[in-house]
C-alpha cells in the first residue's frame, strides 16, 4: 500500500528512496518541516549512514559468516536499506519503529530496491524489540542505535541483543548536556561532568564511550571503541562486543578525569576528581568519569579507508574526511587546541592553519589536524610551550 502523503524519490548511498515531500513553500524553517512530516528522513545525517556502511563492511573483512542486523528506530529504512545493498553478505535485518507509518514507507523503499526478502520489520518500541531478541540465537551481529536525543536508555538492551563479538552503534544529538550547557542532565544520562571548553565535543564522546564501557562491564562484557567522531549535530561511536569479565576491567582501567583550566587553556588527565589549581593560579575544572583510551582502533580505520578506494561514490565525501582525520589523531594527548584560542592567548592577530602547525613542527612537537573543527589541533607540546610558539607570529 503506498503511502497516504506526498512523496519524492531520493538517491542516497546506492538506495532508492521515497522520502516524505517538504513544503519548502510554507516559509516555515526545513528543520521544523522534517520534524513534523509522517515520516522522518534527515538529509543531513547521510554522513552518519556513510560511515555505517564504512564500519560494517570493514567488519565483515574479520567475519567469516554471513551476518544478522538490527535498526530498532528506522524511520523511512534509508539506513538498512542502504546497508543491504552497500554491505556483504548480511544474511538477514530487523528494522523497527513504532510509527506504522514508517513501516509502510520503509517497506515500500524495501520493494523499491529489491530487499524485502532479507528484511522483517516489527511495529515495536525499540527497547522491547532488542529485549524479545536477548536470548542466545537471537542476537545479532550489528545494533545499531540511532535515536533522537540520547541512546543511555537503550544501551543495556542493545548489549542484551548482541552477539559476542557483534558491533554497536550509538548516536547522540543530545550535545547541550554533553558540552556542558545542561550538566545534571548529562550526569543522568551518562554518569559523568561534561566540560564546556574548547574542546567539549572530544569530551562529549568520551562521555558516551565512558558511559557505554561501564554499561557493558555490568555484564561482563568488554566494549571496545573501533570509530568514534563528531559530525554537525551528533557524536557517534562503534563498539565491539566481547564477553570477558578481565577485558571489561581492562577497559574500566582507562577511565578517569579531564582538569581544565579555561584561563591558561591547559589540560591534564588524572585519576582523581580533585579540583585542583593550575599553575597559573586558576582552579581547574574538572570532567568526567569519562573515557581516556583511544577513541578508534587503527586497523578498523585503515580498513576503512582502503575500502573507500573501491566506493568512488563515497570519494570525497565528509565521511571520506572525518575517517581520514581521525587516523591521524590515533597516540595524541586527550584533548584537542583550537588555532584562535592561541592567537588571543599569545595577542597576535588570527594565523593560517597551516603556519601554526608548521610553527608547532618547527619548535619540535608532534602535530596533526582534527576532525572536530578546521581551525583545531592535537599535539604532545602543552598549552605553555603553544602560547610562546604563537608569539613568535607577533
Amino acid at each position: 500500500m503506498s503511502p497516504r502523503y506526498q512523496t519524492e524519490t531520493i538517491q542516497e548511498g546506492k538506495a532508492k528512496l521515497l522520502v516524505p515531500k517538504l513544503d519548502t513553500d510554507s516559509g516555515e524553517p526545513v528543520q521544523h518541516l522534517r520534524s513534523q512530516a509522517p515520516v522522518f528522513y534527515n538529509p543531513v545525517m547521510k554522513t552518519n549512514r556513510d560511515t555505517a556502511v564504512l564500519m560494517l563492511r570493514a567488519y565483515q573483512q574479520n567475519t567469516s559468516h554471513p551476518i544478522t542486523v538490527c535498526e530498532p528506530m528506522t524511520g523511512s529504512g534509508v539506513r538498512g536499506i542502504r546497508l543491504l545493498l552497500e554491505a556483504h553478505e548480511i544474511e538477514s535485518m530487523v528494522l523497527g519503529d513504532l510509527n506504522p507509518s514508517a513501516l509502510r514507507l520503509a517497506r515500500e523503499n524495501a520493494q523499491l530496491n529489491g530487499v524485502s526478502e532479507r528484511l522483517g520489520l516489527r511495529e515495536l518500541d525499540a527497547s522491547l524489540l532488542l529485549n524479545l531478541h536477548s536470548y542466545p540465537f537471537g542476537r545479532f551481529d550489528y545494533v545499531d542505535i540511532d535515536p533522537y536525543g540520547s541512546p543511555s536508555t537503550f544501551i543495556d538492551s542493545a548489549i542484551m541483543a548482541t552477539k559476542n563479538h557483534g558491533i554497536i552503534a550509538l548516536t547522540a544529538t543530545d550535545m547541550a548536556p554533553l558540552c556542558g550547557v545542561n550538566k545534571k542532565a548529562c550526569l543522568r544520562k551518562y554518569g559523568g561532568m561534561p566540560l564546556n571548553g574548547e574542546f567539549c565535543h572530544e569530551t562529549a564522546l568520551r562521555l558516551l564511550t565512558g558511559a557505554m564501557v561501564r554499561h557493558a562491564a555490568v555484564y561482563e562484557y568488554g566494549a571496545t571503541p573501533l570509530f568514534s567522531y563528531y559530525a554537525d549535530h551528533y557524536v557517534r561511536a562503534y563498539f565491539r562486543i566481547d564477553r570477558g569479565a578481565k577485558l571489561a576491567d581492562a577497559l574500566l582501567e582507562q577511565m578517569g578525569y579531564i582538569k581544565y583550566c579555561p584561563t591558561c587553556l591547559h589540560r591534564e588527565t588524572s585519576k582523581d576528581n580533585v579540583a585542583t589549581n593550575c599553575s597559573c593560579g586558576e582552579e581547574m575544572k574538572v570532567g568526567g568519569p569519562l573515557w581516556l583510551g583511544e577513541l578508534s582502533d587503527p586497523e578498523y580505520m585503515s580498513s576503512m579507508i582502503e575500502d573507500l578506494a573501491t566506493l568512488d561514490y563515497l570519494q570525497g565525501s565528509k565521511a571520506e574526511n572525518i575517517v581520514k582525520l581521525a587516523q591521524g589523531e590515533y597516540g595524541y594527548p586527550v584533548g584537542f587546541y583550537i588555532i584562535d584560542a592561541f592567537c588571543k592567548q599569545a595577542g597576535v592577530k588570527s594565523i593560517g592553519t597551516d603556519d601554526a602547525l608548521n610553527a608547532i613542527k618547527s619548535a619540535g612537537s608532534k602535530v596533526t589536524k582534527v576532525h572536530y573543527d578546521p581551525r583545531g589541533f592535537k599535539t604532545d607540546a602543552d598549552a605553555a610551550q603553544l602560547v610562546e610558539i604563537f608569539k613568535q607570529f607577533r
